[in-house]
């Protein structure tokens, strides 16, 4: 190798070792600073995560710290509803206890609208003595004739019991009105029926639509008694729903007469009044007036109606007849229906039959 060979190829090895030397502080800044970079952004990441973690765990805390303080809310209300609870089953055995006791206070209480209504007026005329009968009628009969007649008659399950009795019994339908809009056609499976009339009362409270009223005018009256003919065009005789006060005033019932002669109906009187005008008023018009003798269900019991079904029975033996009025309660209909043997002594017929012997007698 020559010297000039020799002296190009230290030149290259010096210039080697020149940039090496050189340029090496700047590689390992670059190395260091890339490290650094990595490090920081790996730190970075990491206290980001465990920051957010933090946030979650606190997110978690508060979130389990809200519902710890709802289901103590919660749980607070539910011992206010076990509370409200337990008061309302008292609340409702208490009111099953009055209902017993409410039960078995009206077992022994009258029952019948007419009743009530018929105290109510003996109350207002200040006497408790039962006013002697009004009508001192008498039927020659083989045998004594009993007309039972069942007032309210409204609904067909009434209907189906009444039916269904081993004798013959009057039924005395409501008109109709929204309550009992069928009564017309319940009337319509019997051969014979009454209509029960809503007259005013002095103190009832439960007056039927459309009763009539002392103030009521003739054509009032008249147009009543009109629908009651087209309701029930087979329709002869008509007795009042309550009316104490209606019965009582004699104006009220010579409009109520006249309007029942022009459409051949005759009145048959419940007797709910102490004080009762319908008698004054039948001679007037020269008609014969039925009236009630006995109320079978002032109590609900079936031993209770079965010895005023046994009055009734003397009744009709002192005189040749009589009415009794009773309603389609359970009892009543039971009492009737077990009550065959104890009226084997007297004849069950509609008040029609009555009316009819007494007319034909008086012509005699």
């Amino acid at each position: 190798m020559t010297k000039k060979t020799k002296r190009k190829t230290k030149r290259k090895i010096r210039k080697k070792i020149t940039f090496w030397q050189k340029y090496k502080k700047i590689f390992y800044i670059i190395i260091i600073a890339s490290l650094a970079i990595f490090l920081i952004y790996s730190s970075f990441n990491m206290i980001k995560s465990l920051f957010l973690e933090k946030k979650s765990e606190k997110k978690v805390y508060l979130n389990q710290k809200l519902l710890n303080k709802m289901n103590k809310m919660l749980e607070e209300e539910r011992k206010k509803v076990d509370i409200l609870k337990k008061e309302l089953n008292k609340k409702k055995s208490l009111e099953k206890k009055s209902n017993v006791v409410v039960k078995q206070e009206n077992s022994k209480k009258t029952v019948s609208s007419e009743v009530v209504d018929y105290k109510k007026s003996l109350e207002n005329y200040k006497t408790t003595n039962t006013p002697k009968d009004n009508n001192t009628l008498f039927v020659k009969s083989k045998k004594p004739l009993l007309a039972i007649i069942i007032d309210d008659v409204a609904f067909s399950n009434e209907v189906k019991k009444i039916k269904a009795l081993p004798f013959k019994v009057t039924p005395s339908f409501f008109p109709p009105t929204k309550r009992h809009p069928d009564t017309p056609k319940l009337a319509g499976q019997f051969s014979f029926y009454m209509v029960h009339l809503p007259l005013q009362a002095f103190h009832y409270p439960h007056p039927e639509p459309h009763t009539l009223l002392v103030s009521d005018t003739q054509k009032t009256i008249n147009d009543r008694i009109k629908n009651i003919k087209k309701w029930f065009p087979r329709d002869k005789f008509l007795n009042n729903h309550t009316g104490s006060k209606f019965t009582s005033d004699y104006d009220a019932m010579t409009r109520l007469y006249k309007a029942l002669d022009k459409n051949s109906i005759v009145f048959i009187d419940s007797r709910t009044s102490a004080k009762t005008v319908a008698l004054k008023v039948a001679d007037t018009f020269n008609k014969k007036l039925l009236s009630r003798d006995i109320f079978l269900d002032n109590i609900a019991d079936i031993a209770y109606i079965q010895n005023q079904l046994k009055k009734a029975v003397k009744k009709a033996k002192a005189k040749g007849f009589a009415i009794a009025i009773g309603h389609p309660h359970p009892k009543t209909l039971q009492a009737l229906e077990e009550s065959k043997n104890l009226l084997k002594d007297v004849k069950l017929v509609y008040v029609s039959t009555i009316y009819k012997a007494l007319v034909s007698q008086k012509h005699k």
